[in-house]
């Protein structure tokens, strides 16, 4: 048999050519400073118009999307990638405006544009509906690694994530239920009855499928192989694929609420019960999962749009005219959806409203793409006007793909939302001076060693001295340019201290000796300082610790205490909340200290102005005090909880100890390798006991 014949050798070279030229563009996008998706849509424009002319047979000509490739291959992993990264209770408190957006929101902007639509283009009524509800899905997938390159506030990117996910599934069961009445000639109120209850059927059924097979997959994972980073992460791809397929082929249930909810199931094992290095590998495993999958899809939307072009030819204008007004409605249907139903989702969670400028970003970020063209594609071949159809879902694509992802930066620092780029040259700065002089040090031992040429020595570290004045005189003039903005000097300072903060928190974690529970309250609030600083707001406003729980969470423990306050469950329900307290003010109390040493250590060395680090400085002193004064209080009023909780994390953070000595023991080749995991499981049973 020919080799060259094979179908599955020329489809094997086509994604690797694909993904070579990811790669590539990537590299190149990056210096231009050009979104990388944005780029891989017009690289795919270029290359599915040019390569019929520059090759004589065209090694891309058969790459196009199909419904099947999108749904089955690429969705799957970029929402379980993103459900994993998901912080729960984040996402929690964005659930309001979430939903609202991503349920009653879709079906305002597909009635908007199915009506509009039929009015303005030749799609009948019910071709116009089915329009209406494959493009009203959100895929910000361009805007989100954005929002994290620009450093937005937290709230902003899980509204726009959480939204994204939850209509991606709307959208998708909205479609079917669409096409079910076209088929069955029947609309009216019966059949929207018939709708609710199974759009219900459907959203929950992918829940408890994404729950169900998560729990019990990975459950069993982790009991049997907890250690071993290959496994969980091999384990995890099957839940995310098993997820999708079983719900949405075999059950007929959301696909993509189950792969959602089996990402949130997965997340919470990964922050609970996970070592943090093999949690690291998941997570970076499923980083390069996304990209792989992004690349792939964005490329081919650009040869697909490509391909469809070509195709049309000399089309009648009267298809370009339908794709200008379908780009207008579309815009026009999301403006109604985000500003006029935001606002009744303030009034129904009056703690945290969505401000105008996150609405903005909001309705500018809301960018079409996979799950659209998914839909578009997967219609028969006899359906009326489906070559329109496709038309009108590719143009609205592109033009939020290329107009909206290009420019939603500039908008997002126009609303000054963003961290200031001065942040950025600061922290560059001050890295440089830590690792030089790191360098330094490091150089001045391997002088004393006199294994080396003193003059070789001498010659590097002059050069390292060099770069660390020229990174200290940086820092300095920054500095300098900072007091003519002390507003600026604020903020950038305060966004400083939250790092330092955050680091505090993570270094205290993986050395045992802050548990789960209480680094994630730290973590939850080191957010919320952080939006509070990126809306202006200096100092920020410290919420109280109970008000991190979600409005879910606060009203199913309410209704439970109500009806059965006097268990037993109770008592230790308040019991843990009193030693996530305990744990939680220690800490505060510990990094508080830290903090106020380092931001007056950095006003003695002229780093900071001290009428600019006053405010830190007395923000985290009255931290530190009260945490101390509630620590004390606690030690008093429940002595033995606080004796208990003392010997857990002394405890846990023996064993942490323990575990990574063995380790090391391993790699230097002291202990074989094969009997670090029975060692691991040792030590683990031991300390139940302990």
């Amino acid at each position: 048999m020919e080799s060259s014949s094979s179908p599955l050798l020329s489809s094997e070279v086509e994604l690797l050519l694909l993904l070579l030229i990811a790669c590539l563009g990537a590299v190149t996008l990056k210096k231009f400073k050009i979104p990388y998706t944005v780029g891989l849509v017009v690289i795919g424009l270029g290359l599915g118009f040019l390569s019929p002319l520059v090759f004589a047979a065209d090694p891309l000509g058969s790459l196009t999307l199909s419904p099947d490739i999108i749904l089955f291959i690429f969705i799957p992993p970029l929402i379980f990638e993103s459900s994993i990264a998901l912080d729960n209770q984040l996402l929690f408190k964005t659930l309001t405006p979430a939903l609202m957006l991503a349920g009653l929101g879709l079906l305002v902007s597909a009635a908007i544009v199915g009506g509009l639509v039929a009015w303005l283009t030749p799609l009948s009524f019910s071709g116009a509906l089915v329009f209406g509800a494959l493009i009203s899905a959100t895929d910000p997938v361009a805007v989100i690694a954005l929002f994290k390159e620009l450093g937005v506030p937290k709230r902003l990117t899980m509204l726009v994530e959480g939204e994204s996910m939850l209509n991606d599934a709307t959208a998708i069961v909205l479609f079917d239920l669409v096409m079910s009445a076209i088929a069955s000639g029947k609309v009216g109120v019966l059949t929207v009855g018939e709708a609710s209850v199974d759009f219900l059927v459907v959203m929950l059924g992918g829940i408890l499928v994404g729950v169900v097979i998560a729990a019990i997959i990975f459950g069993y994972s982790i009991t049997q192989a907890k250690h071993n980073a290959l496994i969980q992460t091999t384990v995890t791809i099957v839940i995310a694929y098993a997820a999708f397929i079983f719900a949405q082929r075999y059950l007929k249930v959301s696909g993509v609420i189950a792969v959602m909810s089996a990402g949130l199931v997965v997340g919470w094992y990964l922050t609970h019960r996970l070592k943090p290095e093999v949690r690291i590998y998941l997570q970076e495993f499923w980083d390069y999962g996304a990209f792989i999958a992004n690349s792939l899809i964005f490329l081919l939307v650009g040869l697909t749009t490509s391909s469809f072009i070509t195709r049309l030819g000399t089309e009648s204008s009267t298809f370009w005219f339908s794709i200008g007004w379908a780009i207008i409605v579309v815009l026009i249907a999301r403006a109604v959806a985000v500003f006029g139903l935001t606002p009744l989702s303030n009034l129904l969670q009056r703690s945290e409203p969505i401000n105008w400028r996150y609405q903005l970003v909001t309705f500018w970020g809301g960018l079409r793409g996979a799950v659209a063209l998914a839909l578009a594609l997967s219609l028969d071949r006899d359906f009326p006007n489906r070559d329109l159809i496709i038309a009108m879902t590719l143009g609205v694509a592109l033009f939020t793909i290329l107009i909206g992802g290009t420019t939603t930066g500039k908008l997002i620092s126009w609303l000054k939302i963003d961290e200031p780029p001065m942040l950025e040259r600061l922290g560059k700065a001050q890295a440089t001076i830590l690792a030089k002089r790191e360098a330094l040090k490091l150089l001045q031992k391997l002088e004393s060693m006199r294994l080396f040429n003193n003059e070789i020595i001498t010659e590097i570290e002059r050069d390292y001295q060099q770069v660390l004045d020229e990174a200290e005189t940086t820092v300095s003039k920054i500095w300098e340019e900072l007091k003519l903005d002390p507003g600026m000097a604020r903020k950038i300072l305060w966004l400083q201290v939250l790092r330092i903060e955050h680091q505090a928190h993570i270094e205290l974690y993986d050395r045992g000796l802050l548990l789960e529970n209480a680094m994630h309250k730290l973590e939850l609030m080191v957010d919320a300082k952080r939006d509070s600083v990126l809306d202006g707001q200096i100092p920020p406003r410290m919420p109280a610790l109970w008000s991190l729980e979600t409005p879910l969470e606060k009203l199913i423990f309410k209704q439970l205490k109500h009806f059965f306050g006097n268990r037993k469950f109770f008592g230790k329900r308040h019991g843990q909340l009193a030693a996530v307290r305990y744990e939680y003010d220690a800490v505060t109390a510990y990094v508080s200290q830290k903090i106020v040493k380092q931001v007056k250590q950095l006003v003695a060395a002229h780093a900071v102005e001290e009428a600019v680090a006053r405010d830190c400085i007395s923000f985290y002193q009255q931290a530190s005090k009260g945490a101390f004064r509630r620590v004390e209080a606690m030690g008093t009023s429940r002595e033995e909880l606080a004796s208990a909780l003392q010997k857990q994390v002394a405890t846990h953070a023996a064993r942490i100890s323990e575990g990574e000595v063995i380790e090391q023991l391993v790699a230097d080749g002291v202990i074989p390798e094969k009997a670090l995991d029975r060692i691991q499981d040792l030590i683990e049973r031991e300390n139940r006991y302990l």
